[in-house]
């Protein structure tokens, strides 16, 4: 069982690899199968244990590492890799039940997303203590880039000065627009690893609907701690950048679960949810308003009102 529980994570770390690798060649799909490279180790982590999810996320990592750049390696395990084992193992944990020794308890979703939101945010720290995260010297960097790009475009280019606002606006969100990413990509492919490996049989746990999940109030602490950081400069506001962002996906995915609680069984909730999830892919605006919902079910409990 162990051996082969070793060569499912080798090869998950392989596959894994090579869709991160796929970002190179600039093609189409190049970005949807860089987004897509915690996939395989998300499948080995939930189908055959932390073992195979650990073993895919570290051989993953060394070979890119050893094939594009030890940067790269060590981008991929702090930011898909890691995280992603990590919510395997958490997702299939479990103990007896001590009131009926034939049942398990597994351990909560809701917890489950919190630390995967915590995760996300030191996710993002590290990566930007590795890669040296210095708004001014990025936002002179991109706006160079931007002059050469625009350098044959004659009169009608826009010049430096014009495109510095928007610039240094981008690169000051940074910290929370890639917690946001981070976040996203590894909820997603936990869920579609989830998905596959239940589907193949192989899903010890209980299938939950994530929409059921919320987040402890412990989240909305980590919201306010990092809106109140992200007003501070340097360091301080860069971290609270992180963890604002980790905690506004986090709420904005539990304020779309709550959009699913609300019209379940209802007429008309397959159109509502596609033109709500249309006009998040189109505008920013649902993203917030759900954030707003997420924010407000964990600190009222809408949903357990509901269901009382």
């Amino acid at each position: 069982m162990t051996a082969r529980n070793i060569l499912v994570g080798l090869g998950a770390g392989l596959a894994a690899a090579l869709l991160f690798a796929g970002l190179v060649t600039g093609t189409t799909l190049a970005l949807p199968l860089f987004l897509l490279s915690p996939l395989p180790i998300a499948i080995a982590g939930l189908g055959f244990g932390t073992l195979a999810g650990a073993i895919g996320a570290g051989f993953a990592a060394a070979l890119i590492g050893a094939v594009l750049a030890p940067q790269s390696g060590i981008f991929h395990l702090l930011a898909f890799g890691a995280p992603v084992a990590w919510a395997a193992h958490l997702i299939g944990l479990s103990r007896q039940n001590a009131a009926a020794s034939e049942e398990r308890e597994w351990f909560p979703l809701d917890r489950v997303l919190f630390r995967l939101t915590i995760a996300a945010a030191i996710a993002v720290i590290l990566v930007g203590m590795m890669f040296g995260y210095h708004p001014k010297s990025w936002t002179d960097m991109v706006l160079t880039g931007a002059e050469a790009m625009f350098a044959g475009a004659g009169s009608d280019a826009p010049s430096r000065a014009d495109l510095e606002p928007i610039v240094s606006m981008s690169v000051s969100l940074m910290p929370i627009t890639s917690t946001v990413l981070v976040l996203t990509v590894i909820v997603f492919n936990s869920w579609l690893g989830a998905r596959i490996a239940r589907m193949s049989g192989q899903l010890q746990r209980p299938w939950t609907p994530v929409w059921t999940v919320s987040l402890p109030q412990l989240g909305a602490v980590v919201f306010g701690l990092g809106l109140l950081a992200w007003f501070f400069p340097g360091p301080v506001g860069y971290i609270g950048g992180t963890f604002l962002g980790a905690s506004v996906c986090a709420f904005a995915m539990t304020g779309f679960g709550l959009l699913h609680f609300a019209l379940a069984a209802r007429p008309g909730r397959g159109a509502i949810l596609f033109a709500t999830y249309l006009a998040t892919v189109l505008f920013a605006l649902p993203i917030a308003v759900a954030a707003i919902g997420g924010l407000a079910d964990t600190l009222l409990g809408l949903r357990r009102r509901r269901q009382s």
